[in-house]
């Protein structure tokens, strides 16, 4: 279904770097006025495309917005993100809170916590959304996959309607032409104002399977790159001091590494056995888990500055980085899907990073890569 989508993302992020057509944008406030001619790569803490883009986009950002069209396709991960210009390849985005309001020519993939697909869009392919809270108010001229917590559909699917969801609501106004398929606690209520052309059809079941799907593998992949993107920017020094630490001592940071990984939840079940423990037990609870996506977007900048060819170009050392890393993200990604084998790897990619980034930090090292 996102063939040439991610054959184009594959060729943008690949080894060679970027193609020499491509326009290539980073900073902390990125916005993009005139047309551009040609493919279209940004990443900052702000990003807008308030132009046309002739050919693909590829953006991530904490706050990105999409208001002028684009003529291929998209993949975008931010944040806050919001689609107002219509896209006429296939859209691939993941973010906190997404909203869809413009037309989509081909296929739509949405990861996100809060998605909403307003009642101006239109997907003119298939769509498949996965998040918590979800509303589907638009138009789907194919089929719709929905998978999350609360689902409410109020829009016009011409499809089949195939939803996973502790609650799904139909609202009035609602037109299902083929059949609906619901796996949830209980069956869903279907009020007056609501057409379903097809079957309906019930699985009192709400445990999906364990095994890897793509929608989950990609999720993964963009909330790690994005998860890298944002650390970068907000400690550009030390994380490209740690990664670079990470090829000239490996053995010294995966001890370290390790040792705060294994030691850390005794000390913290300790901590937690006072009453007055008890809350700096659980923020410290919060900080080790994120320590493991935190060590393995480390390793990955540590494998991206492995990939560089040649001496650093200065103010192309930023773009260069970022897109290496989201080679080795895919990298990472696809490990994981390996069984016992693919973890294991990871777990020895997240004590390196955790590892360099620590002794980082505490030796307060100065010097080290310049990113942009």
């Amino acid at each position: 279904m996102f063939a040439r989508l991610l054959c184009i993302a594959a060729v943008l992020l690949s080894l060679s770097g970027m193609p020499a057509h491509a326009d290539i944008l980073s900073g902390d406030d990125v916005r993009v006025m005139a047309p551009a001619a040609d493919d279209l790569v940004a990443a900052g803490h702000s990003v807008a495309v308030d132009a046309p883009v002739d050919g693909d986009v590829v953006a991530a950002g904490l706050e990105l917005r999409i208001t002028a069209p684009v003529s291929g396709d998209a993949l975008l991960a931010g944040f806050s993100l919001s689609v107002k210009g219509p896209v006429a390849g296939d859209l691939a985005a993941a973010a906190f809170e997404l909203s869809l309001h413009s037309d989509i020519a081909g296929d739509v993939l949405l990861t996100g916590v809060e998605v909403n697909l307003r009642p101006e869009a239109r997907v003119a392919g298939d769509l498949t959304i996965r998040g918590s809270d979800l509303s589907v108010a638009g138009q789907v001229d194919g089929d719709a996959v929905l998978r999350g917590d609360h689902v409410s559909v109020q829009g016009r699917i011409a499809g089949d309607l195939e939803v996973t969801a502790s609650r799904l609501e139909l609202k009035p106004g609602t037109q299902i032409l083929g059949d609906l398929r619901h796996t949830g606690p209980m069956p869903v209520a279907v009020p007056e104002g609501v057409i379903i052309a097809g079957t309906v059809q019930y699985h009192p079941d709400v445990v999906l399977d364990g095994g890897p799907t793509f929608l989950g593998t990609t999720g993964k992949a963009v909330a790690l790159f994005l998860l890298g993107v944002g650390v970068l920017w907000l400690l550009p020094g030390p994380v490209t001091r740690a990664a670079d630490g990470i090829r000239r001592h490996p053995l010294r940071h995966f001890l370290l590494g390790a040792a705060l990984l294994l030691l850390s939840p005794p000390l913290l079940a300790l901590l937690m056995v006072s009453v007055v423990g008890i809350p700096l037990g659980l923020l410290l609870l919060v900080l080790w888990l994120f320590c493991l996506p935190l060590g393995l977007a480390v390793a990955g900048f540590g494998l991206a500055l492995g990939l560089r060819r040649g001496p650093p170009r200065p103010g192309a050392e930023a773009g260069m980085l970022i897109r290496h890393y989201a080679l080795t993200v895919v990298v990472l990604v696809l490990l994981s899907l390996l069984p016992l084998a693919g973890w294991a790897v990871l777990a020895i990619a997240a004590a390196l990073g955790l590892g360099a980034l620590a002794d980082t930090l505490v030796r307060g090292r100065r010097g080290g890569l310049a990113v942009g």
